[in-house]
């Protein structure tokens, strides 16, 4: 630069002496120009991400009053000429954006933070965007950064702890294990209370089959203003998933992988060999004692590795983009058996033609998973077992103590079984949007989805296999397929109607076909068990019990129309309303409609004139809501209808033999409809100090209408089925919801900032009947809790009971202790103690009331760390390691024994529900940590980081069982929430070293 300045010099000096003082002097003044013009520095530097480090590639940077700027290179790093008197503006999509002084530097480095509440910013909502500024629904965020936390193998996990209001239970470590998801709390006794989700547009999408390093982003609407355009299954909420795609620019290649171990993270302690003939001797227990010092928990689990590779390559041009990935997983389990291997493959196309008037989309995914599942019960069977007694006899075979109904060893359980299921998903969606108008488009997408799934199971006749003793080997396949096609057409006007309002308008038409249809053959008696179940044919059970072999196929149908108008009026006053009409073939023919509507508004306040420009406050809107959806999920086909099945056989005298008999399965219901969800709420958004503590507080009640429920109806009165799928009663939740996100310290060294997402919910059961039928009182919940315990294996602790909420404890209370022995209260006062019936009470409620999640994300240069805190509150858990596994009198030597069981308490009615084992589930979780080092990069590297995590790090409880975090499956009849089962998978502490390349 100083170069070219004097050779200027040079020039005009020359030039001077030939020219007068008039012409001299606008030739100096030109000069003083020329050097305003040239005397600059340059001013080099780097921009990064606030979060991990990394350079941004393409922020602007401009000199602040002028039209001179520059943009960061792949690396992040840019050049630019700017005196010490200017101030830089760096400014990029999705970032907030800052100014910088240049002084006398001349190496400007700045981070930027990522501008996730960004008034601008655009949000995912059903079938379209909105600026976030103008939402009057109550609508969540997640960016691509919230799925990379170490060993995450679905995106629901990575998200537990970070939506308010959304509770995501991962109860069991088993690879093959799905989380439990629950946003505002059990909205359903039979339809279902899991969200719906929609993947880049698709309903209904498998959400398990996506790897999360493909994840763009996450959306979760979360009041029914939002999910009413999703209509009848829309109740429990919808999770909207956006996959990354493509961009003009030159390829990038981007490349993560992980491998890292498991081990269970809390287990039983149980009784050693000394300590149990210890214990015998005690209390004058005699058995055969063998001799061993056997874990039986130890026998059965193991150390479990993973490893995961994902591959993604994008780029494009001016109209044609494209992002293409393949991921493999490989996870073992930490009960032998069990595993999975995952392989996926994504490509996302996008093109624009026409003048850019028609853009146009691909999305096309396939995967191929194979499960290995292992028998859960060889955990129960293992807290059961002697350590005293060998794992293998003499010869080699399994030991197995005599009797039919004795324990059975847990490693024969295992490593008898053959376990396993191919599961094949394929997705192609097309979608085309053409501007026919300014402001006004047509959409139209197809989708076509094919699931197939082929089960094998074999369980050999090795003696100390659970069937070997009630019927030999046994083996069988399943082929189970699903097709879903879809079609989408909508209409979007927006206008702006004039200078202070705008008005957007969406009209569609939705067509849905699914089929389901699956075969199965099973046999057993087979005389070899080399061919496992691959000779189906060749066993003898098949000649007298056909019932072995078995078809199905359903299908139906779903037809919408949808409508969405979005008003905004001086920037300041937003309303949405939504409606969508659905007709679906899965109920009566005298509902086989449904219509959906709602409303919302929101008031800028923050844009008012007594508010505006106020130091303090940068952003306040006030939103209020109200909205009906359906819940439809999880009730399948021709439930309505009166249909007939196969139900055993009769003799034939013509034919001298048994012929398959058939009678009827359900009895018809032309009333049957979807449950209605009706959402009534209100919230706040804020932006407080420059945006340095951004947050939304939400109340609500959501009132569930129709319950579904199946009622025991009299025959006397025409049904010839005993029961029937009927809509009775109601259900409410009740709650509060916080997030807030506060940037502790930002400076171009530190970036650190903490998001708190928390919610308070009560829930209670309003009915159980209608004008037609009803659920007794009291429903009791029969859940099993465990298999060849000693005679037991269900106690009924939970109730359903209108005023209570979903699954209450109920049953008796101790008094006291006395020698030994349990002392119930006379609760109804009579001088009858009955603890089975008469004195028994509410015991606990086992739904939380609070959940909360605390994510903290911390850099210095170029390291990372960031860690998470989840919690629970409220619940109560029924601990039945204890209840079961405890001391008998007399019964000791007959099994192993737990440690904590060993107690002057002797347990002789354990059958009886009570509030002696009803505990605080009440907890506070390290749920995962991980911490990284972005390394300076040259040549075709644009990024690299290295990384170790750890996820389930530690839990700090009261809770005396194994994990306070269980199940909160609802299913009557096999399952209530809040039952510590015994047989459980336990959960599992992973630690990981992985990489993030981009080149």
């Amino acid at each position: 630069m100083i170069h070219s300045y004097k050779r200027v010099g040079r020039l005009v000096r020359s030039s001077v002496s030939n020219l007068g003082f008039k012409q001299a002097f606008s030739v100096a003044v030109a000069l003083l120009i020329s050097l305003g013009a040239f005397a600059q520095d340059v001013v080099t530097g780097k921009v990064t991400d606030a979060a991990d480090g990394s350079g941004i590639p393409g922020v602007s940077v401009a000199v602040k009053g002028t039209t001179r700027g520059a943009q960061t290179d792949a690396n992040g790093t840019y050049k630019v000429n700017a005196g010490s008197n200017a101030t830089l503006v760096f400014s990029f999509v999705g970032y907030t954006t800052k100014e910088v002084a240049v002084g006398s530097k001349s190496v400007v480095n700045v981070s930027l933070a990522a501008d996730n509440k960004s008034l601008e910013e655009v949000v995912v909502v059903g079938y379209g965007t909105q600026k976030r500024k103008e939402i009057s629904g109550t609508v969540t965020s997640l960016g691509s950064r919230d799925f990379n936390a170490g060993v995450v193998t679905n995106p629901l996990a990575a998200a537990q702890g970070k939506v308010a209001g959304l509770v995501i239970t991962q109860a069991s470590g088993d690879p093959n294990a799905r989380p439990t998801v629950r946003l505002r709390g059990t909205g359903s006794l039979n339809a279902g209370s899991e969200p719906l989700y929609v993947i880049d547009g698709v309903i209904g999408a498998p959400i398990e089959n996506i790897a999360p390093e493909d994840i763009l982003s996450m959306d979760v609407l979360r009041d029914a203003s939002s999910a009413a355009i999703y209509g009848s299954r829309g109740a429990n909420g919808v999770i909207l998933i956006n996959t990354k795609r493509g961009k003009s620019g030159t390829p990038t290649v981007d490349y993560s992988a992980y491998a890292g171990s498991e081990s269970i993270s809390q287990r039983p302690e149980l009784l050693t060999g000394a300590e149990f003939r210890a214990a015998a001797a005690k209390y004058g227990q005699k058995f055969d004692d063998l001799g061993a010092n056997t874990d039986w928990l130890d026998v059965i689990t193991q150390t479990a590795i993973s490893q995961n590779h994902n591959v993604g390559v994008s780029g494009g041009s001016e109209n044609v983009s494209y992002r293409a990935s393949v991921g493999y997983l490989d996870q073992t389990g930490t009960l032998k058996g069990s595993g999975k291997d995952r392989l996926t493959g994504r490509l996302n196309l996008d093109a624009k033609a026409i003048d850019g008037k028609l853009a146009m989309k691909v999305n096309m995914s396939a995967s191929q998973t194979n499960n290995q599942f292992t028998d859960n019960r060889a955990v129960g069977f293992a807290m059961n077992m002697r350590p005293t007694d060998p794992v293998y006899n003499a010869d080699g075979t399994y030991f197995q103590i005599p009797g039919t109904f004795a324990n059975f060893n847990p490693l024969a359980t295992i490593e008898s079984k053959s376990n396993k299921q191919r599961l094949h998903d394929f997705l192609f969606n097309a979608s085309a949007g053409y501007t026919i108008l300014d402001g006004l488009v047509f959409n139209v997408s197809g989708t076509l989805r094919t699931q197939t799934a082929d089960g094998s199971y074999f369980a050999k006749s090795t003696p100390g296999n659970l069937l070997a003793t009630v019927g030999g080997n046994a083996a069988n396949r399943q082929l189970n397929s699903i097709t879903d096609k879809q079609l989408e057409t909508t209409l979007n006007y927006s206008k702006k109607l004039n200078d202070v309002s705008t008005l957007n308008v969406l009209a569609g038409y939705t067509y849905q076909d699914v089929v389901a249809d699956g075969f199965a053959a099973g046999n057993n008696n087979f005389l070899t068990d080399a061919f496992e179940a691959n000779n189906l044919g060749s066993g003898l059970g098949i000649r007298t019990n056909p019932s072995l072999l078995g078809s199905y196929k359903n299908e139906y149908k779903l037809v919408s129309f949808l409508a969405r108008a979005q008003y905004s009026l001086l920037n300041k006053y937003f309303a949405t309303v939504n409606v969508r009409r659905d007709g679906s073939t899965k109920f009566g023919d005298n509902n086989k409609w449904g219509v959906f509507p709602s409303v919302s508004v929101g008031w800028a306040l923050s844009e008012e004139a007594f508010l505006k420009g106020n130091s303090t406050i940068d952003n306040l809107k006030l939103r209020v809501s109200w909205g009906q959806t359906g819940n439809s999920e999880g009730i399948r086909p021709l439930l309505s209808k009166s249909f007939y099945g196969a139900s055993g056989s009769y003799f034939d005298g013509a034919a001298n033999d048994f012929l398959p008999a058939y009678s009827i399965q359900s009895n018809p219901n032309p009333n049957l409809k979807w449950e209605i969800n009706e959402n009534i709420g209100g919230g706040i958004d804020f932006s407080l100090l420059k945006g340095k503590l951004t947050g939304n507080l939400d109340v609500y009640t959501r009132t569930t209408k129709d319950l579904l429920y199946t009622v025991n109806v009299p025959q006397e009165k025409g049904y010839v089925y005993p029961t029937m799928l009927a809509n009775i009663g109601s259900m409410k939740n009740q709650g509060v919801e916080l997030s807030l996100t506060y940037q502790i310290l930002e400076s171009t060294d530190w970036n650190i900032a903490t998001t708190l997402a928390a919610s308070f919910n009560k829930n209670e059961i309003v009915s159980l009947k209608n004008d037609s039928f009803a659920a007794p009182d009291q429903v009791f919940l029969s859940t099993s809790l465990g298999s060849f315990i000693r005679g037991t294996s269900a106690v009924n602790f939970s109730v359903l009971q209108a005023g209570h909420p979903v699954g209450e404890f109920y049953g008796a209370k101790i008094a006291k202790i006395e020698n030994g022995k349990y002392v119930f209260q006379d609760l109804n006062g009579d001088g009858v103690v009955d603890p089975n019936a008469a004195d028994r009470t509410y015991i606990g409620n086992p739904n939380p009331t609070f959940v909360g999640g605390l994510t903290t994300n911390i850099r210095y240069k170029a390291f990372d760390l960031q860690f998470q805190l989840t919690s629970q509150l409220g619940a109560k858990i029924v601990n039945t390691n204890a209840l079961l596994l405890g001391r008998q009198d007399g019964r000791l030597a007959e099994s192993g024994a737990l440690k904590s069981a060993l107690t002057s308490i002797i347990n002789d009615e354990r059958t009886i529900p009570m509030d002696y084992y009803v505990e605080s589930g009440d907890f506070l979780r390290i749920n995962n940590a991980s911490f990284g080092y972005t390394l300076p990069v040259k040549g075709v590297f644009k990024r690299a980081r290295i990384y170790v995590a750890g996820n389930n790090l530690a839990v700090f409880t009261k809770y005396t069982g194994v994990d306070p975090e269980i199940s909160q499956n609802l299913a009557i009849g096999s399952a209530a929430p809040g039952i510590d089962v015994r047989e459980t998978y336990y959960k599992t502490r992973a630690i990981t070293a992985g990489v993030n390349l981009s080149f």
